[in-house]
């Protein structure tokens, strides 16, 4: 048990380190990576090192940890995952078209995700599948509402009603379960309960759940189909680490009582 735990620790730790807000996550990683570097160098400059049972178990556990990476990169694994989560995009027309922004770079850019998000939530708009596009901006300690300015430049730039177009723009916004509130407390107020939900590929499965437990008719309009989704991120790896992201996201979801 012990020798498995020392294999599977390296790609345990990559794995949730991934899924840490991102400057966490970078020094995680940084640290994880520069403790390795240092481990191998000593039982370099000491050959004894390599017989001792942990050091060889932990560098087959990096073996292993390259190897899922490598195929990660290579194959659309993360699609693979993500498919079970996929919902059938909905024909109905809805109250309101609410859509889950996803975040910006650390230069306020739009992510690949998030254009991709509120790119169709406007053209869902343009199609009069409801009067009203919300579109919901987050906040994080580290970039703050990055994506608020990214999203009001962006929309600007379609030939829509921009006054059929609201931005939220709060800290409460958080999590998708806070999300989920916060929009349910302000839609709400205008007696609004059937949404086109927009997010992409698996998380539409979590997102769905989370906003029909807070209250709304929920019409899934997700971002990728069946077909699509193998190519939803910008490159594999991305798309397994946000595969992983959903089923941990799940659990927790699910053991929290949110879903």
């Amino acid at each position: 048990m012990k020798k498995l735990i020392l294999i599977l620790f390296p790609t345990a730790f990559f794995i949730g380190a991934t899924q840490l807000a991102q400057p966490l996550q970078q020094f995680a990683i940084g640290l994880f990576l520069s403790l390795t570097v240092v481990f191998f160098f000593l039982a370099r400059q000491k050959p004894d090192a390599y017989h001792f049972l942990p050091f060889r178990h932990f560098k087959n556990g990096m073996l292993v940890l390259a190897v899922i990476l490598l195929l990660c990169a290579t194959y659309p694994i993360g699609g693979y995952l993500n498919e079970p989560l996929l919902m059938p995009h909905s024909q109905e027309n809805a109250e309101a078209i609410v859509v889950l922004a996803s975040g910006a770079t650390r230069g306020g850019d739009p992510g690949y995700s998030g254009y991709q998000r509120v790119s169709h939530g406007l053209r869902l708009l343009q199609q009069n599948r409801a009067p009203l596009l919300v579109i919901s901006t987050g906040y994080s300690n580290f970039n703050r509402h990055a994506e608020a300015a990214w999203v009001a430049s962006y929309t600007q730039m379609f030939a829509v009603d921009q006054s059929r177009v609201k931005i939220l723009v709060s800290k409460d916004i958080v999590t998708t379960a806070t999300e989920a509130e916060y929009i349910h407390k302000t839609l709400s107020q205008a007696g609004i309960r059937k949404i086109l939900l927009v997010t992409s590929n698996g998380h539409i499965y979590r997102a769905a759940l989370t906003f029909a437990g807070r209250g709304f008719e929920v019409l899934p309009a997700p971002t990728h189909n069946a077909e699509s989704i193998f190519y939803a991120s910008e490159h594999y790896l991305q798309s397994f680490q946000a595969a992983v992201h959903e089923w941990i996201g799940l659990i927790y979801y699910s053991l929290r009582g949110y879903l």
